[in-house]
């Protein structure tokens, strides 16, 4: 009880110190919730407001804040150090003195601000989709690996499918590119549909994703085996493609025909091999019943 009895009489002595250390011709002003104002004649150390403004006449031999407020300098205004308003503007009479730096911190500042950083001339832009691009690969790069640790077969398929039947491949992946929003506007027109439209953006993610993984492990085999290390393992494999896609995104020009080829080759295998779980280009002997050779199955 003491110790809050103590605080409420600092804050107390706070408020009111202030107006009487002004009156008294202190140098040091502060004051929390109203307006300060230097006259013609006067000549004070630094002045700090919260929730006021200050207007300046005379002297201020260090600096001005307004936290919550704007700044007046009148033309005979001067100030030997800097100049700061919070949430406020500085206007400022020509003729007025400044030692220090004027500092305007408000929402026009900010805008303009970000739209500075966001300008060609300081390729803001492109450094916020560099960012954003990093940090979605290695969310994919996470999501590869994994499933290419937990489903190598299906993958191994998918990547099958790739290098066995890239004709094939191709056309299912052009096909199912364009079927894409037709299907959509299907299912927006009727009211059944409008709750499958959900399922479709999965299926699609699905098809994307584990296409692009498909389409990695391809590549990263192909490089490894160029480089003296053939048959990696699938994650390895994964890994280094999917590092090779990403960097091959980024050329000029033809970065994103490089990307858009990807996501056909890679959604066209998904469909062929219906999620990796179909071979159908691979034919074995079957054996009849009392076990001789019998005609060529698809599996």
């Amino acid at each position: 009880m003491r110790g809050i009895k103590s605080g409420l009489i600092l804050l107390l002595l706070l408020l009111i110190w202030p107006a009487t250390a002004a009156s008294a011709g202190e140098q040091r002003i502060v004051k929390i919730g109203s307006d300060v104002t230097i006259a013609t004649d006067a000549k004070v150390r630094c002045v700090v407001t919260i929730g006021g403004q200050i207007t300046v006449e005379g002297t201020v031999e260090k600096s001005v804040t307004a936290i919550g407020g704007s700044v007046v300098l009148t033309k005979t205004a001067v100030v030997g150090g800097s100049v700061t308003a919070l949430g406020g503007v500085i206007a400022m009479a020509r003729d007025a003195e400044i030692g220090g730096a004027l500092t305007e911190i408000n929402s026009s500042s900010i805008v303009h601000a970000v739209t500075a950083a966001l300008s060609s001339e300081w390729e803001g832009w492109s450094w916020i989709f560099a960012v954003v691009s990093l940090a979605i690969f290695l969310v994919i790069l996470v999501l590869a690996l994994l499933i290419a640790a937990l489903l190598p077969t299906p993958v191994g398929i998918v990547a099958e499918a790739i290098t066995e039947h890239t004709f094939k491949v191709v056309l299912c992946g052009l096909l199912g590119l364009v079927l894409i929003v037709p299907l959509a506007l299907l299912l927006t027109i009727s009211v059944v549909g409008i709750v499958l439209i959900p399922l479709e953006i999965i299926v699609v993610a699905c098809l994307a994703l584990m296409g692009f993984i498909a389409v990695g492990q391809c590549i990263g085999a192909r490089v490894l085996s160029w480089i003296g290390r053939p048959n990696p393992s699938s994650v390895r494999a994964v890994f280094w493609g999917l590092i090779l896609l990403w960097l091959a995104g980024w050329l000029p020009y033809i970065g994103w025909m490089v990307k858009v080829v990807a996501l056909v080759v890679g959604m066209g295998a998904v469909l062929v091999t219906r999620f990796g779980t179909y071979r159908g280009w691979v034919c074995v002997p079957a054996v009849r019943a009392n076990g001789g050779p019998a005609e060529d199955k698809a599996l």
